[in-house]
């Protein structure tokens, strides 16, 4: 729901400018006129893992609060492309690929672990396919970028990723949120907060989320990718008193629907089809508009599609204060995680459909001991325990028409990883600070596959352990008291695995990162800005592709990471808000990445050294604007439009040497939101996409996976 004071909430951050007009616009924010209850309210986050103001947090922060997500129609990470700078997040038959700064793992099996720490309430969700759910009543999101080596460790050389729900409070609450779209969408949230007693408060949401098909069926009458998720959360907080307590959370999530399914290359690039129609040779993007790119114009299986992915989880968190001096707290989280999915597509030219079968369980604990009041050292130290057990059941099968093909594949995986860590801030004068943080990490990860692709086998047993020791040192001074600056050195650190054919071992990549950064508040806080440059060296980059062995005849295909070469990337990025009025609002933002292979051959006769990395636009930047009409009644009315520009980035299949470049590209958004009197309800209208650009999200071997083509629909709610 719409906060009482509409001019005084935080910025909606659902778009963003382009570079033509973003010094047009601070400079309208730089000279507008003063106002008087039009100020920016101050967020506090826990990035580094102790409450502080994202003002004052001295690292690459965006953080979008629970009503900004509600209002662009976040149901899930892939949103966050459009509302954070430098951020690319798709999905790959129903798993999450997270690229920050061109920073990403493209292996979403069960060997593969992502590049960024994806967190709720503090709990790492390792699995990529459980990581699409919990998006429901949420207090804000903080995105992380650059590698987060110390506090968070495991995985996190892209950074972080926090979701944050809300807590059950002492006040007797609830709220109802419906949509209803194009495409038959249907999306209905709710929440209920009850507090029991003094001791005792519980809160309740649930969530049901759906659309038909994006993709028109072409030849096909197999279902097509579609969305049928819902969720539910359970928190039982227990105040003993006011400096102990403890939260108890039971969660469950489920995908389902259609299976996965793509669109052919040629939708997009006209080329020379080679490997049996898997790749486009010399790819050059053709527009054939939106009708066309989302036709699903090759013919699949037959065999039915379908996606039942559920994620239980429990989680625990106990939190005490230590005679005022430090506080202590103990996190525990388990997630069970199954996998049902019929997925459909073309392989070497033929129809082709995958079944994944298989469940995985994750153990985590966290004990960790903070600093507490106001002194000159700021301090915190704790431990942390990963366990994880994956099994899998997965065949891909091609049909008639061409040559039939059975790779079966029923790995059982275990993971294991420890890390002790600590970071320290002390005040050398009154405002500078210097921060120092390092983090010990053991990993371990063992796989037994007896089939491996072919039921004769030989398979594969493998076990590959690393150990790292990952830093952050930083320092922020205050130029005055609402601007403050700094600059940091850190590193980060991805564990290596092996391959899901032969076992083969490739090693962790590494990256050490430089950056230095200004945040300020300015115009009596009406105004905040905030700005980085960093610079990563990027060493022993893990890449994937699907390799086949004996070249196209498909029999002998498998997922192949290798560690294929070292990069550089550097850029620039700035955010900003301004409440030029009371009414009037502006919400910006502009990032570069400039990502280049150093030295990199992927085969002898492709030389791509110097060469953009994957999923790393050049730029991308955003601007939004809202008015709100104040009525007579008390009533309200805004109104908002946003648009974003994204900069041009690469797909590419390495071990074939193809590389497909989707074109810069715009993205436009409008609204228009009564709210009543009382804040007793609110409708709201709304389209997306004005532009109806659809956009490659994920390359599959002969396909795409894409982006949402233009939506509508009409949103309401009401709270009490």
């Amino acid at each position: 729901m719409p906060k009482k004071t509409v001019a005084s909430r935080r910025l909606s951050a659902s778009s963003r400018p382009p570079q033509s007009i973003l010094l047009a616009c601070l400079c309208a924010a730089m000279t507008g006129a003063a106002a008087q209850d039009g100020q920016i309210q101050e967020v506090i986050v826990t990035a580094q893992k102790t409450a502080q103001p994202a003002s004052k947090t001295p690292l690459a922060l965006s953080v979008l609060g629970g009503e900004e997500l509600r209002q662009a129609g976040a149901t899930n990470a892939v949103a966050l492309t459009e509302l954070a700078p430098n951020v690319q997040i798709s999905t790959d038959s129903g798993k999450l690929q997270i690229a920050i700064r061109g920073v990403v793992s493209l292996d979403t099996s069960e060997k593969g672990d992502s590049s960024t720490a994806f967190n709720v309430d503090g709990a790492y969700i390792g699995r990529s396919e459980a990581q699409l759910g919990s998006f429901l009543d949420l207090e804000r999101i903080e995105v992380l970028r650059g590698p987060q080596g110390t506090l968070y460790g495991r995985n996190a050389t892209a950074g972080a990723i926090n979701l944050i729900t809300n807590k059950p409070s002492g006040k007797l609450e609830g709220r109802v949120d419906a949509e209803l779209g194009d495409y038959a969408s249907r999306r209905v949230e709710g929440m209920l907060n009850i507090p029991v007693d003094g001791t005792l408060a519980l809160r309740a949401a649930a969530l049901t989320v759906s659309h038909h098909s994006y993709l028109r069926p072409g030849p096909n009458t197999v279902g097509l990718a579609d969305q049928d998720d819902s969720a539910g959360r359970v928190h039982a907080l227990f105040t003993f008193t006011p400096q102990t307590t403890w939260l108890l959370t039971a969660e469950r999530s489920k995908a389902g629907g259609n299976g996965s399914s793509s669109v052919p290359l040629t939708n997009f690039f006209k080329g020379t089809p080679i490997a049996g129609g898997n790749n486009l040779l010399n790819p050059v993007y053709v527009d054939r508009g939106a009708e066309a790119q989302l036709t699903a114009a090759f013919r699949f299986a037959n065999v039915g599609s379908h996606k039942a992915d559920v994620a239980t989880s429990l989680r625990s968190e106990f939190k005490t204060s230590l005679g005022g001096v430090a506080e202590l707290t103990y996190q525990y989280a388990r997630l069970h995680a199954q996998i049902d999915q019929l997925n459909n597509g073309s392989y070497f030219g033929f129809p082709l459909y995958n079944t994944i079968n298989g469940e995985s369980t994750q153990r985590s604990h966290e004990l960790r001991l903070n600093s507490s009041g106001e002194s000159a050292l700021n301090w915190v130290a704790g431990v942390y325990r990963f366990n994880e057990d994956i099994f899998r059941a997965g065949t891909y099968y091609t049909v008639t028409p061409g040559p039939l093909i059975v790779l079966p594949f029923a790995p059982t995986i275990e993971s294991r990883s420890k890390a002790a860590f600590g970071q320290l801030t002390y005040r050398v004068l009154k405002d500078l600070r210097v921060t120092l943080g390092a983090r010990s990490t053991r990993d371990e990860k063992s796989g037994h596959d007896p089939i491996s692709g072919s039921a004769t086998g030989p398979g594969y047993s493998a076990h590959v352990a690393s150990a790292k020791s990952n830093f952050r040192l930083a320092a922020d001074y205050d130029v005055r008291p609402a601007l403050m600056v700094y600059g940091s050195v850190s590193t980060g650190y991805k564990a290596g695995g092996f391959n899901d054919t032969s076992g083969a071992e490739y090693k962790p990549e590494n990256l050490a990162s430089v950056e230095a950064g200004v945040k300020g508040r300015f115009l009596g806080n009406r105004l905040r800005l905030s700005a980085a440059a960093f610079h990563y060296d990027y060493k022993d980059m893990q890449l994937t592709s699907v390799v086949c062995a004996s070249g196209s005849s498909g029999a002998d295909c498998g997922a192949l990471t290798t560690n294929a070469s070292n990069a550089t990337v550097k850029g620039v990025e700035l955010e900003g808000s301004y409440n030029a009025t009371q009414d009037d609002r502006i919400n910006l933002s502009f990032a570069t990445s400039d990502g280049k292979f150093k030295s990199y051959r992927p085969n002898a006769g492709n030389d791509w050294s110097g060469q953009q990395i994957d999923r790393a636009p050049a730029y991308n930047a955003s601007l939004a604007y809202a008015h709100t009409f104040m009525l007579a009644s008390g009533a309200s009315v805004v109104a908002r439009a946003g648009t974003r520009l994204n900069g041009a980035y690469f797909l590419s299949d390495f071990a074939e040497a193809i590389r497909y470049r989707q074109p810069a590209y715009r993205k436009s958004d409008i609204a228009m939101t009564y709210t009543a009197p009382a804040q007793s309800f609110y409708v709201q209208v709304y389209a997306r996409n004005l532009e109806n650009t659809v956009t490659l999200d994920s390359l599959l071997p002969g396909g795409f996976g894409i982006g949402a083509p233009r939506t509508y629909g009409l949103r309401a709610g009401t709270q009490f």
